[in-house]
């Protein structure tokens, strides 16, 4: 009877390894099909983009800076997302534009539109995209200055003059908050230093989970009112405006695997625990 039982647990301890990968996938795989969420609280990071985005002046636009493309995109696109139904929401004029690379101001206008027809947002009117701009400080630094001038031409080609919502816009005086989601290092550092350390611009930012770490020295010192971080920042925004996507889904999957590893753990201590108990009772 000793033997057997020292056996059962000394097995607990020595579960082969893909067992353990096919229990992983199976929480996987439950979650997205049949999915148990888990409550989301949203940070005093993710609370205070969202906070930013509710104080801006109604006569000033959100600037969208979207710097991220495909590689970035499960974290970065959620972000952008959840950013823009706030921003709707509030009933926020904003501007996407794009630094590097190229591809996210197309990313980011194709979640522009369909998101905007959920609210019968009109372009032009309510959002416009301003492109791609090459340059990182030339531009910021003429943009400061003169935006019709620096923007010129809008993403479909038409000058942004021509669009009403950029009636009376003129330099950054005219931005109420700054947003840059982005998965590149260095280029927060450039509207830091180019816009909201010299003009006093509030400024938001989302990133990668891996980037967020060393920006929080700007949160902490208010020079950024908030941050997303990762699929993590996402999901608190969706909580925020009361949509749920992507994000949700990604962070409920990740919560409950998660738990198993912590059921998988608490097990094995157990069974290391009884064993050593019942080898000693032996002895």
């Amino acid at each position: 009877m000793t033997e057997r039982a020292t056996g059962f647990w000394e097995r607990f301890q020595q579960i082969p390894r893909y067992y353990i990968y096919l229990l992983l996938a199976a929480v996987v795989i439950w979650q997205i099909l049949f999915p148990m969420p888990l409550p989301i609280a949203p940070s005093r990071a993710t609370q205070g983009v969202y906070d930013a985005i509710a104080a801006v002046p109604d006569d000033k636009l959100i600037l969208i800076s979207t710097d991220w493309d495909a590689s970035t995109q499960a974290e970065t696109g959620p972000q952008t997302e959840a950013l823009i139904h706030a921003c709707l929401q509030n009933h926020k004029r904003f501007a996407i534009m794009n630094l590097q690379p190229p591809m996210g101001v197309k990313l980011a206008n194709d979640i522009a539109e369909r998101v905007a027809a959920e609210y019968g947002a009109e372009y032009g009117v309510d959002w416009c995209n301003w492109g791609y701009k090459y340059g990182f400080d030339n531009v910021l630094i003429a943009m400061a200055k003169n935006i019709p001038k620096t923007i010129g031409d809008d993403f479909y080609g038409d000058p942004v003059t021509d669009l009403p919502m950029m009636k009376g816009v003129q330099d950054i005086s005219s931005i109420g908050l700054v947003i840059e989601i982005t998965g590149l290092a260095a280029i927060t550092e450039y509207w830091i230093g180019l816009i909201q350390g010299v003009y006093g611009t509030p400024f938001a930012s989302a990133y990668t989970a891996v980037m967020a770490p060393g920006y929080y020295p700007f949160l902490d010192s208010d020079q950024m009112k908030g941050m997303l971080v990762g699929a993590k920042g996402a999901a608190e925004m969706e909580v925020l405006v009361h949509r749920p996507a992507r994000a949700t889904v990604i962070m409920n999957v990740q919560s409950w695997a998660h738990v198993l590893i912590i059921v998988l753990i608490i097990v094995g201590n157990l069974g290391y625990l009884f064993a050593r108990t019942r080898g000693r009772q032996r002895a």
